[in-house]
């Protein structure tokens, strides 16, 4: 009798190890101590000398010491890196003197960044990375490999701002430090340094800057450079993966590489040896990503099951991968770049032959790309929709048009700026010729609008899981009998429709209030069974408010209330799109019926069986179910009571019964420290649902 499932040990253990560090994660966050994980490992102990006694064997008892190590390996790893990145040694607001070495050199729409390493501040050394920065006029010119002084004020980055794992804490970037004078650099060298400038120089001196920017985020998978408009073009037509230097970019230098070496007629473990360095040189390059990591360390395994003669199994070589970058930097698990890569080739392995069968008519070549396509799509999807909100509606047909077309363009980009290192003279020439398909390719994404074909408003929670396991069914990974596989597929499937369409409705009675922010906006959601409503104040963040959505399954919004300026009604264009209404303070008359939006200017109005009033244009009140909420955007608060105050400042002297603060840390009950908070609303009652993390080590402000 088959089995059901046939065990892969390194896909295990990578499961594992990834588990391991989202519980040392947990522990962390919580203001848990290690003594927890102690714990764990007497617990481990215990199971593994029970299994000792009952098992026959050697296989098993390795078996399970690999588990249990590889798990508590993960939590502990996790844990520390997490304790280390959270010790400051410099002061927010203190200004050093400071030494260091420049470990990375980027460019931004305003002027250029350096990441700086071996930091002393005031003759201390200091751990961790930093930042900086740097104004049109900096002082003496620096490269990745200088070493710099300069003076700067520091900035602290904290570990979970709003409640989620900082984003810069994956490179170990743990200040933000800002010039107070010029700097002085001693030259220095570094081999990746150089010959990243050298690409940076070839493109940025021969093309105009939004071309240059998007040809280098392709060579080197830095993106800081490219205008948000553009990129985020990229992501709406679902093509945004060709800025990782991933599968598809090693996959091609890995092509070409064998193809010379096969023509040079090089001894095999030879050619093995310089494909490996040139690949692991390339990936060093572009800054050892994540994804460009994952694509040569599997190019190595695939390297060596040819050389020893043995099947390579990509699943295998993906676990693999990611084991060894999960152990190298654990928080990489939650890098979206990482996720992606993952489930894009995970994905693909798993579906692009149950995609390919039914395909058999087409040409071979045709059939491959779409399952291909498709998989990568389908592997992503969960991974798009909690980070950005929304997934591409024209993604697997511009994948199957698009993406030909730039694999052809990055080879030519490659090669001719190779050629233009060697032969310098050359680039004027070489370089805009080169670049004249990627103009034509990007200025397409820019003008087509695939921003209407969008796809968002769910994706979170329970779905995630219910999601992969359709896709695991659905593959040949599983031997199940159709029939089987058919029942299983459509019970997975219809929970997962189930699961978004009821967390859509919820709630089915009363009203549910989250308070969500987003470094210096805020915003706050209002559910209810008629239908949402949006508030939104100013400086808000449109992929976090897009993801914001997906969370709390806010499809579509009967209406969006801005509390600032007219200025503020553009800014809000895509979320306005999405609703029936706009609303604005009475007292603004200037702008009127907003495209295909109704945008109206009231004092008082009603919306989902609740009412609505604006005090002045950065202040509502709202009225549900016998109880008063009062939402302040400015700086200020006019009211003098209410049920529930959701404020943007400490600064008031209103009464409430319970309050949350948008981001001012003054207020002991604040989004920045626990997160989004959500309320429940019915029958006069309110109550918060959910604890606060212990983390935040404040008390509930309620009186």
């Amino acid at each position: 009798m088959k089995r059901i499932i046939n065990a892969r040990v390194p896909v295990l253990l990578a499961l594992v190890a990834a588990t391991g560090i989202s519980v040392g994660c947990l522990l962390f966050f919580y203001n848990l101590k290690l003594f927890y994980i102690a714990a764990a490992i007497a617990l481990a102990a215990v199971i593994f000398i029970i299994l000792t006694v009952r098992l026959k064997g050697v296989k098993p008892l390795v078996f399970t010491l690999l588990i249990l190590s590889f798990f508590l390996l993960g939590a502990v790893n996790c844990y520390l890196r997490l304790e280390s990145y959270a010790e400051s040694e410099l002061y927010s607001g203190e200004v050093y003197s400071i030494t260091a070495t420049v470990c990375e050199k980027g460019q931004t729409q305003s002027g250029e960044y350096i990441i700086i390493k071996n930091i002393k501040a005031d003759g201390e050394s200091i751990g961790g990375k930093a930042c900086v920065y740097l104004p049109e006029v900096y002082g003496d010119f620096c490269e990745k490999g200088y070493n710099v002084s300069f003076t700067a004020e520091a900035k602290n980055y904290d570990v979970f701002p709003y409640g989620k794992l900082n984003y810069n804490a994956e490179k170990n970037v743990k200040y933000n430090l800002a010039l107070r004078g010029n700097i002085t650099a001693e030259r220095g060298f570094s081999l990746f340094g150089s010959m990243q400038s050298r690409v940076r120089d070839v493109l940025f001196d021969n093309l105009d800057y939004s071309t240059a920017s998007i040809a280098y985020a392709m060579l080197t998978g830095n993106t800081q450079s490219i205008d948000e408009g553009a990129l985020e073009s990229f992501r709406y037509g679902g093509i945004a993966h060709v800025f990782a230097v991933s599968g598809l970019h090693i996959g091609i230098v890995f092509f070409i590489l064998n193809f010379i070496t096969k023509k040079l007629k090089v001894n095999k473990f030879a050619a093995a040896a310089i494909i490996v360095f040139c690949l692991f040189f390339y990936s060093g390059v572009c800054g050892f990503t994540l994804s460009s990591l994952r694509a040569a360390i599997m190019c190595t395994v695939s390297l060596l099951a040819k050389l020893m003669h043995k099947k390579y199994d990509a699943l295998n070589a993906l676990a693999l991968s990611s084991v060894i970058i999960l152990f190298i930097t654990p928080l990489s698990l939650f890098s979206v770049g990482f996720q992606l890569s993952v489930c894009a080739v995970a994905g693909i392995y798993l579906l692009s032959k149950r995609i390919e069968k039914p395909l058999k008519k087409l040409p071979k070549n045709l059939s491959s790309a779409i399952g291909v396509s498709f998989g990568a799509q389908a592997g992503t999807m969960p991974v798009m929709l909690a980070n950005f909100g929304y997934l591409s509606g024209a993604g697997l047909l511009l994948n199957l048009i698009i993406i030909p077309v730039l694999t052809v363009i990055f080879q030519i980009l490659f090669l001719s700026v190779l050629f233009c290192i060697i032969i310098a003279p050359a680039a004027t020439a070489v370089i805009p010729v080169a670049a004249l398909p990627l103009e034509a390719v990007t200025s397409f994404l820019i003008d087509a609008g695939f921003e209407k074909a969008l796809i968002s408003g769910f994706g979170a929670g329970a779905f995630v899981p219910l999601y992969f396991l359709c896709i695991l069914i659905l593959s040949d990974k599983l031997n199940l009998r159709r029939l089987t596989r058919g029942i299983a597929f459509c019970c997975a499937l219809a929970a997962a429709v189930i699961y978004p369409v009821c967390m859509t409705a919820a709630p089915f009675s009363g009203y549910k209030i989250v308070v969500s922010a987003n470094f210096g906006g805020g915003q706050v959601l209002i559910k209810s069974k008629s239908g949402s409503v949006l508030i939104v104040t100013d400086e808000l963040n449109e992929s976090k408010l897009n993801s914001f959505l997906s969370e709390n399954y806010a499809l579509n919004l009967e209406a969006v209330i801005i509390l600032g300026g007219e200025d503020c009604v553009t800014a809000y264009d895509d979320f306005a799109l999405n609703c029936d209404t706009l609303y604005i303070y009475d007292k603004y008359i200037n702008i009127q019926p907003y495209k295909n939006v109704t945008v109206r200017y009231e004092s008082a109005f009603s919306e989902i069986g609740a009412e609505f009033e604006f005090y002045d244009g950065y202040s509502i009140s709202i009225k549900m179910d016998g109880i008063n909420v009062a939402v302040c955007g400015g700086r200020y608060v006019p009211f003098k009571w209410s049920n529930i105050l959701i404020a943007n400042t400490n600064d008031f002297e209103c009464d409430y019964d319970a309050a949350v603060c948008f981001n001012n840390r003054g207020f002991l009950y604040n989004v920045y420290d626990h997160g989004n908070v959500t309320f429940k609303v019915e029958n006069g009652e309110a109550w918060r649902i959910g604890d606060l993390p212990a983390r935040a080590a404040y008390d509930l402000n309620y009186k």
